[in-house]
């Protein structure tokens, strides 16, 4: 049985890869716009699969928390008449996938053997070169970056998703480190800030970390961190000045005058204390389906006629996904951020019990979605939903190996 699923696991990574990342919006503009929930249909019946053939199952509890937090927050959304019951839908589905793809994955505890992980890295080199010749044409012929990738941050975050991917797929030398650096870096020609942050704090961490570093709070570590924190913020100064200093406010300081993702942010404050402690529910915020069924609270707040969130040009209205955390809440915002520590903490301990590569892997990752939330939906988007599975098969191959070691299964599972 593991072996078939170890099989089909690699064909669905492959499959996704190439046409859920790398050609997803070639195919969207071809008309067709379901090429993740087709990953992630393939996903769940790999996961069923499994669970059917494995006698005595038990479900991951944190797997069965987080699913009961969404049910209860559809429910919710249905009981205040959040929006169309289209858009709820629609945005419970949107919202849930990239929780699915981790949990799915982890559950099914997948292994790549040596000569799979060839094949995808060769396959990463391939596409890393797309990306590049892509990336280069941009600079010469705009239009080829909205047929290839739709926008620059795609193109950004893809290949953070070939770097990371070959990461894995490595032995972990420096010569793959360096490879890893080099393949990152191709991103450098979006010109998006996010990428250079990201950049630099992976520089600096393939810098720092080593064998012997342990990873604990003292002084050393601690200064570490702020010379990651503060070359983050110097390599993005512009952007940030950009988006909140003059893109927070025109001349007369007032609210018509925010700029689309600024007003996304600004309105998110008056929810959550209008709407305390749950939200206002599912596809009424910042979100691709309170574009879809326009969201009244976009009227009730006075969005309506602003530029990029009007009804019939929402093109910014998920353009970000911090704000969007307004739909959940208050309760909504301490349970997301409560996920990522316990991912960030149990990765810490993977990484003090000698799991380096994929401690650090996943914490690149958590870092990655931390920034990308602050100005792209990128966590419930197609590239979202495979780096969401590759964190997943990352915390796997920490709860095998630390099994495998005799170790606590308590302290190793991420449930």
């Amino acid at each position: 049985m593991q072996n078939f699923i170890d099989r089909q696991f690699f064909n669905l990574t492959v499959f996704t890869l190439i046409f859920g990342v790398m050609f997803y919006d070639v195919i969207h503009n071809l008309g067709f716009s379901y090429v993740d929930e087709i990953c992630a249909v393939l996903l769940l019946l790999l996961f069923g699969y499994r669970v059917l053939h494995t006698k005595g199952w038990e479900f991951n509890r944190m797997f069965l928390f987080v699913s009961g937090i969404f049910l209860f927050y559809l429910i919710y959304s249905f009981a205040i008449h959040a929006n169309t019951k289209n858009a709820i839908l629609t945005d419970f589905v949107i919202q849930l996938k990239p929780y699915l793809a981790f949990f799915c994955v982890y559950a099914i505890h997948p292994k790549l053997t040596d000569n799979q992980r060839k094949i995808i890295r060769q396959l990463i080199m391939l596409c890393s070169l797309y990306v590049l010749l892509i990336g280069v044409a941009y600079h010469i012929y705009y239009e080829i970056i909205l047929y290839a990738f739709g926008h620059m941050s795609r193109l950004a975050t893809a290949s953070s998703i070939l770097a990371l991917l070959y990461l894995y797929c490595s032995d972990y030398s420096k010569t793959d480190k360096m490879i890893f650096i080099l393949l990152l870096s191709i991103g450098i020609l979006s010109g998006r800030s996010k990428h250079f942050g990201l950049f630099a704090i992976c520089l600096l961490i393939m810098i720092y970390f080593n064998k012997s570093f342990k990873m604990k709070l003292n002084a050393r570590n601690v200064a570490f961190i702020i010379v990651a924190i503060a070359f983050a913020i110097f390599v993005a100064r512009e952007k940030i000045y950009f988006y909140f200093v003059l893109g927070g406010f025109g001349d007369g300081h007032t609210a018509n005058d925010l700029y689309a993702r600024m007003a996304l942010y600004y309105f998110s404050l008056p929810i959550f204390m209008d709407y305390f402690p749950f939200g206002s529910g599912f596809g009424t915020y910042a979100t691709h389906a309170s574009a879809l069924d326009y969201s009244p609270i976009y009227i009730k707040y006075g969005m309506q006629n602003m530029h990029g969130l009007t009804k019939d040009a929402p093109a910014f209205i998920s353009d970000t996904y911090f704000p969007a955390l307004a739909q959940f809440g208050i309760v909504g915002v301490i349970l997301f951020f409560t996920f990522w520590i316990h991912l960030a903490r149990k990765a810490i301990k993977a990484y003090r019990l000698d799991c380096h590569k994929e401690a650090t892997i996943a914490l690149i990752i958590i870092i990655f979605f931390m920034i990308e939330s602050t100005s792209d939906s990128t966590m419930t988007h197609n590239r979202g939903m495979f780096m969401m599975m590759i964190l997943g098969l990352l915390f796997s191959d920490i709860h095998v190996k630390l099994s495998n070691s005799a170790r606590d299964t308590d302290e190793d599972s991420i449930g």
